[in-house]
């Protein structure tokens, strides 16, 4: 059944395509009322594994309550046995891709080559639907925080399994609320094989909207943790990448309007997120109670307004770096200047590299 564009987005069938965020002072397409209520439950899972690994000081130190966020947003759009279902698939693929990571940061041409394929290979997931896209950006964003992390190669089996770890806890969560709460909705997976296969065999051309924008995807990551390498941007340069892989669509209209929302979100983000750490100062239970109403904010606000979205997850990424012990203004300025980086290279690729139908 081919999808169309005039779908809700929490359509169990799994055939929505698109994501288009609204304008900066508009709401949608969500409404945010239902949309907050559904990221309030998604989050638990982090939250829970953030009062774990705070509390009994785990190694792991905020790894697998990360990988449950960036689990968390696959098949949003589904109830929750389906759901269930697809975070379980997804759970292996992010602690593989987390993996990677470790490994390929280890020698600067093995991470620009790793982050452009795995890009490129996740904006080509967008010829099928949302909810198989969402698991090509879980590994994606596994990928970029496990290199820019620049962990020692041993530590590649911890990022396997903390991140594996992180999905499977999204998956158990969402089949604990289908067994006591969701049972009576259309349980349908959404997934159809045929469907994808046609759906791949009729973009696999750089005629086809996808197919160009999976290079200029790929092209353009490869490029962001090219630049944060050679610069020497050790600390935060997977700023660069990580906005990048947030604006990037297929569609010049809609990259350019992330542009700008990207650009408030993570101002505000930095704000708040900067000022909360100088008044916790390192006190970790009130850290995790912000960390989890900032999950919360980012499962509900994506549908809803883009800008505050994004400066949920940027709270979110800063408290939890925070915790690590970087500097804090200094960290601050830093992502500033990966962020302005990252925007510059997402307007240039569509300048560079226009769609199908489109003008330089």
């Amino acid at each position: 059944m081919p999808a169309s564009s005039d779908r809700p987005l929490y359509d169990a069938s799994g055939e929505v395509q698109r994501l288009r965020a609204s304008s900066l002072f508009a709401i949608g397409p969500a409404a945010p009322g239902p949309a907050l209520r559904r990221g309030a439950l998604v989050a638990v899972p982090v939250a829970l594994a953030l009062i774990f690994e705070f509390s009994f000081g785990w190694p792991s130190r905020g790894a697998i309550a990360t990988a449950a966020l960036v689990c968390g947003f696959t098949a949003m759009d589904a109830p929750a046995g389906p759901r269930a279902l697809w975070q379980a698939a997804a759970a292996p693929t992010v602690g593989i891709a987390a993996a990677l990571g470790v490994l390929s940061s280890q020698f600067p041409p093995a991470a620009v080559l790793a982050m452009g394929l795995m890009a490129a290979a996740s904006g080509y997931l967008f010829a099928d639907t949302l909810r198989l896209a969402f698991v090509g950006f879980a590994a994606s964003v596994a990928l970029m925080l496990s290199q820019g992390l620049f962990l020692p190669a041993h530590d590649a089996l911890p990022a396997l399994l903390y991140g594996t770890a992180g999905g499977l806890i999204q998956a158990a969560w969402a089949g604990c609320v289908w067994l006591v709460y969701d049972r009576d909705s259309d349980n349908e997976s959404g997934w159809d094989w045929e469907r994808t296969k046609a759906r791949f065999r009729d973009n696999w051309t750089l005629t086809s909207p996808v197919g160009r924008h999976a290079v200029r995807y790929g092209v353009a990551l490869g490029l962001g943790v090219a630049i944060y390498r050679i610069a020497g941007m050790r600390e935060h340069g997977y700023w660069i990448p990580l906005t990048i892989l947030f604006v990037l669509r297929a569609e010049r209209d809609e990259t350019d309007r992330r542009l700008v929302l990207r650009s408030v979100g993570t101002l505000l983000g930095l704000a708040l997120a900067t000022a909360l750490a100088v008044a916790f100062d390192g006190a970790e239970p009130w850290i995790a109670i912000v960390l989890s109403l900032s999950a919360a904010l980012s499962f509900g606000l994506i549908t809803v307004q883009y800008a505050l979205f994004t400066a949920s997850i940027t709270t979110y990424v800063v408290l939890l770096s925070d915790t690590l012990g970087e500097a804090r203004f200094d960290a601050a300025g830093q992502r500033v200047i990966g962020t302005v980086v990252g925007i510059l290279i997402a307007w240039l690729a569509f300048r560079i590299y226009p769609g199908p139908r489109e003008s330089r």
